[in-house]
């Protein structure tokens, strides 16, 4: 099982530049790794860093990340400083490479920053990355780690194709990363191992925060006869969920991330994250000198971090997300090549 760090509580963030460590942290999942002591400071930050794909408030991923950060900077004594809603590869290069300049430590949430860390790390081998994707080797100040996305949409999909009355279900993608193309293969994959024949249709509108593109893509979905969608949508999930209101029919939603249930009765379940626990145990290595050298991936195996969970409207299939999870942390159950 994976630790829960004994110290993880709500705190607040102080605004404040930072000073060396980059720690750069992730939206894929699950496995171990081999610890390099000599590659990582002990002790604890002073002053970190955040960088953030995405804005701080999408009530999903980002702000998930940005809490288990404000969750031990109190604890801890840190300074942080945040730079979100970091959307071209120039810009996360730059609020990398400006917060590396004075931090110990840089935590940046999005698969999409890995490029960047991967371009900024090299030139500050006294500042700390740790990315939310898969970092390229022989950097010994780079890490990842990340939660497969992938393993719950599985899940997710099993639910689904016992849900739907129409034969054809739907997923909405944000943006071209990989927890994005992981959760569609895997979420197909689920619910074709119930009904190998289900219609699947699948779309990545290319944001996870544009509520208008959701909500445009959902429609279509829609009257294509799509009556369970996953929405992998952080922001722009009240399009999903708008898009299904004025359907008229009775369509059900899974989200990523956070329980946000009582948004709408259309929604059945979420793919739970508590990256405020992942980004505990990246401080936890940090002070102990033992960040690891591979990627430290994050999938079922404890549901602290990572699970998915159904609103109560759905508690029906209770025992299918506990079989279908079983199965899998079990390796029953192998998911397809590139999820």
């Amino acid at each position: 099982m994976i630790r829960v760090p004994s110290w993880l509580r709500s705190t607040r963030v102080l605004a404040a530049p930072v000073l060396g460590a980059a720690l750069v942290l992730s939206a894929c999942s699950s496995g171990g790794s081999t610890a390099a002591p000599e590659t990582a400071a002990s002790g604890a930050p002073t002053k970190v860093g955040v960088v953030l794909a995405g804005p701080r408030n999408d009530k999903a991923f980002y702000q998930s990340y940005l809490d288990g950060v404000q969750a031990v900077a109190d604890r801890e004594g840190m300074t942080v400083s945040v730079v979100d809603n970091v959307g071209s590869p120039q810009a996360a290069i730059d609020a990398l490479t400006n917060l590396a300049a004075d931090n110990q430590l840089i935590i940046a949430g999005g698969s999409s920053l890995v490029s960047a860390g991967n371009t900024v790390a090299p030139q500050f081998p006294d500042v700390t990355f740790v990315m939310s994707g898969v970092v390229q080797t022989g950097v010994p100040n780079l890490h990842t780690y990340a939660t497969r996305q992938g393993v719950p949409a599985y899940v997710a999909g099993v639910v689904a194709a016992q849900e739907s009355a129409t034969g054809t279900v739907g997923y909405v993608g944000g943006t071209d990363i990989p927890p994005n193309s992981q959760s569609s293969i895997d979420f197909a994959a689920g619910a074709k191992s119930v009904e190998p024949n289900i219609n699947v249709a699948s779309v990545t509108v290319g944001s996870l925060s544009d509520a208008a593109k959701a909500k445009e893509a959902t429609a279509a979905q829609i009257a294509n006869g799509a009556d369970v969608i996953y929405a992998f949508q952080d922001a722009g999930l009240p399009g999903v969920l708008d898009a299904v209101t004025e359907s008229g029919k009775d369509v059900k939603v899974f989200n990523p991330t956070t329980d946000r249930c009582e948004e709408s009765p259309a929604l059945i379940g979420y793919a739970f994250q508590d990256t405020r626990v992942m980004v505990g145990h990246v401080l936890e290595d940090y002070k102990a000198g033992t960040l690891p050298t591979d990627p430290r991936f994050y999938a079922l195996d404890d549901p602290a971090v990572q699970a998915l969970k159904l609103c109560p409207s759905a508690t029906q299939y209770e025992s299918v997300v506990a079989d279908t999870t079983a199965k899998l942390n079990s390796g029953a159950i192998t998911l397809p090549q590139g999820g």
